[in-house]
C-alpha cells in the first residue's frame, strides 16, 4: 500500500492502491504524481529535467509556505518559502473506510528569523480524488504574517487549446503587466504566456482539456486567491529546467493565500489551514 521509494534522486513514498497511485517526495513534502485508476493517467505534470541537488523539483505540487514568491521578504529570501527546499517527515499513515490512505508531513522550520513555534503539517489523502491540507499552527509568543501556496502544475494534452472555468467576471493581478489590475470579461484562453493572480476566487475551477478528453476539478477551501501560470514558450527558457519543447503539457493553478489582499495573520495559539482537491472526469 505504501512503500519507501525514489524518483529525480530523492527519497519518495510511493502510496499505490485500489483507488489511486500517488508519489511524494520528502524533499518539500511535494506530490509528484497522482493517477487515479478511474482515469489512468497522471492529473499531474513534472519535468523529467532537475538543475542539481538541492534544487527543487519543477512540477507536482510544490508547498509555497511561509511566502509566495517572495512576498513580504527580501529579494535574496529564497523563491517560494524555505520548506520546499528542505527534508520532511512523515508522522502518520491512516487508511480510511473507503479504501483512501491519508498521510500527513511535518517539518521543523529552521530559518533565521521565523519563529520556530509557527510550523506546517501538510496531510496527502490519496483516493478517488487527492486532497492536499496544508495546515499552520503559530504556537510562538508573537503574531506571525504569511502567503502561501499550492502550487500544483496540472497535466494538460496543450495549454493553447486548454480552458479554464470559474473565472469569468473575476479581477486579477497580471505580473506580465506589472501588476496592473484587470476584469476577466470573456473565457479564459491561454495567449503566450500567463501569470495572474485572480481575487476573490471562489472554490471550485474546471481545467477543460480537448487534447487528453477529459476535465479536471480543482476545489479549494481556505483561500481567496488563485494563481494561473505558465510561462509561455519565450519564459520557459528562463527557468533552465524544462526541456523547451514541453512547455506547453502543463497549466498551473494554485489554492493561494498571497497579497496584497488575501494575507494570513496568525495570532499566538490560532491556526489556518489551505486546502485543495483535484479529481478527472470526461468532458460533457
Amino acid at each position: 500500500m505504501i512503500h519507501r521509494s525514489s524518483c529525480q534522486q530523492l527519497e519518495t513514498l510511493l502510496i499505490d492502491t485500489e483507488l489511486a497511485r500517488c508519489e511524494i517526495a520528502l524533499f518539500g513534502a511535494q506530490v509528484l504524481s497522482f493517477v487515479p485508476r478511474r482515469d489512468g493517467r497522471d492529473l499531474l505534470w513534472c519535468s523529467p529535467a532537475r538543475l542539481k541537488p538541492g534544487r527543487a523539483v519543477r512540477g507536482g505540487v510544490p508547498v509555497c509556505w511561509p511566502w509566495f514568491a517572495r512576498q513580504g521578504v527580501a529579494d535574496s529570501a529564497p523563491q517560494h518559502g524555505f520548506v520546499r527546499t528542505a527534508t520532511w517527515h512523515a508522522d502518520s499513515v491512516v487508511e480510511q473506510h473507503d479504501g483512501s490512505v491519508s498521510v500527513t508531513l511535518s517539518i521543523e522550520p529552521a530559518f533565521e528569523g521565523w519563529p520556530a513555534p509557527c510550523a506546517p503539517t501538510l496531510t496527502v489523502t490519496v483516493g478517488h480524488a487527492l486532497s492536499l491540507t496544508l495546515e499552520t499552527r503559530n504556537d510562538s509568543a508573537r503574531p506571525v504574517t504569511l502567503t502561501q501556496a499550492l502550487h500544483t502544475y496540472f497535466r494538460v494534452g496543450d495549454v493553447r487549446e486548454a480552458g479554464l472555468e470559474g473565472l469569468l467576471g473575476l479581477r486579477y493581478l497580471d505580473k506580465i503587466e506589472g501588476f496592473a489590475e484587470f476584469t476577466q470579461h470573456g473565457p479564459w484562453r491561454f495567449d503566450t504566456a500567463c501569470d495572474r493572480i485572480y481575487l476573490a476566487s471562489g472554490p471550485r475551477h474546471v481545467i477543460d482539456d480537448p487534447v487528453l478528453e477529459r476535465t479536471i476539478v480543482v476545489e479549494s477551501q481556505g483561500s481567496a486567491s488563485t494563481v494561473v501560470w505558465n510561462a509561455g514558450p519565450a519564459g520557459i527558457g528562463a527557468l533552465g529546467d524544462v526541456p523547451l519543447t514541453d512547455w506547453y503539457q502543463y497549466l498551473c493553478v494554485e489554492a493561494a493565500n498571497c497579497g496584497p489582499h488575501d494575507s494570513v495573520v496568525l495570532a499566538p495559539g490560532a491556526s489556518t489551514r489551505l486546502t485543495q482537491r483535484i479529481s478527472a472526469g470526461p468532458r460533457p
